[in-house]
């Protein structure tokens, strides 16, 4: 309950903040528009202003969070050129065999962050991804928001995703990221008692969106790449359904950022070996309250 309350606070704090902000500006519109007018572009400034400030905050939470989060990785704290490959929202048969096939030509180590209602439509392809030596991640049953399910909901998306890849591969999901990139007290919570790693990313391809062409994803990997990345990319998933968007953007750009990274001198290593080098702060793990 108090959780709820703090997410309440805290969008209810951007809003006013948004709302004080578009009055301001419209007070300086007030000189050439009339008052109809500029009410109604101080309430579309208002929606807009409120929208962009939660947007900057959630951004700001999943890439660097707030206060003391010693359990969860977002990159390696190191100066060697290393990075780790991770893949969500699979397995897809149209997409997941070809990056398959694509990592084994190249020899390259990737974890695969699954949802366990695709893991259960496709096993033969989760199994193949533990038969050939990748990592596996747990990325809830359904793509689910985190924060806005019930307990009991969120316990089940987490055990029921775990059957399915155990069901599906015979190996535990070591890993754990919640979709978005959205959590909460409660699933850091489950997380640890289920035995996951929450790991989150510091880059992404950005290939969820429609615009992302192949030549604009490469670039962007490898202009914003640095030692100890986890990069994120999908290999199934859609922006408003569970599958179904296309991953030929994905797909093609993969070989072009894998021989782009080694030659800038960057190698690919498992995930596992570069979290040993992502220190967790050296304090306990607070308490969390609901």
């Amino acid at each position: 309950m108090g959780t709820l309350l703090m997410r309440l606070a805290i969008i209810g704090l951007l809003c006013g903040l948004g709302f004080n902000l578009s009055r301001l500006f419209s007070r300086g519109l007030s000189r050439f528009f009339t008052p109809p007018v500029c009410r109604f572009i101080s309430g579309a400034l208002a929606v807009l202003l409120s929208a962009g400030l939660i947007v900057a905050a959630s951004w700001f939470y999943v890439y660097y969070g707030f206060g003391y989060q010693g359990d969860i990785f977002r990159k390696a704290k190191t100066d060697r050129k290393i990075v780790a490959l991770t893949f969500d929202d699979g397995p897809s048969p149209l997409y997941t065999p070809r990056i398959l096939d694509i990592l084994a030509e190249k020899g390259v180590p990737a974890a695969f962050f699954m949802v366990g209602a695709h893991v259960d439509k496709y096993p033969e392809i989760a199994a193949r991804i533990a038969a050939e030596g990748h990592e596996l991640g747990s990325h809830t049953y359904d793509h689910v928001n985190v924060p806005t399910l019930a307990t009991a909901q969120l316990s089940a998306q987490l055990l029921k995703t775990n059957i399915a890849v155990l069901n599906a591969t015979g190996e535990y999901p070591m890993y754990i990221r919640p979709p978005r990139g959205l959590y909460d007290g409660r699933f850091r919570r489950l997380s640890e008692l289920l035995g996951h790693q929450i790991v989150l990313w510091s880059l992404s391809a950005q290939d969820w969106m429609e615009l992302m062409t192949v030549d604009r994803i490469v670039k962007r990997i490898l202009t914003r790449v640095r030692p100890g990345d986890i990069i994120l990319f999908h290999d199934s998933g859609a922006l408003l359904r569970k599958e179904g968007a296309s991953r030929e953007s994905t797909v093609a750009a993969l070989p072009m950022i894998i021989e782009g990274l080694r030659a800038m001198g960057y190698e690919i290593v498992p995930l596992a070996e570069l979290l040993t080098l992502a220190h967790p702060e050296e304090e306990p793990i607070p308490y969390m309250p609901e």
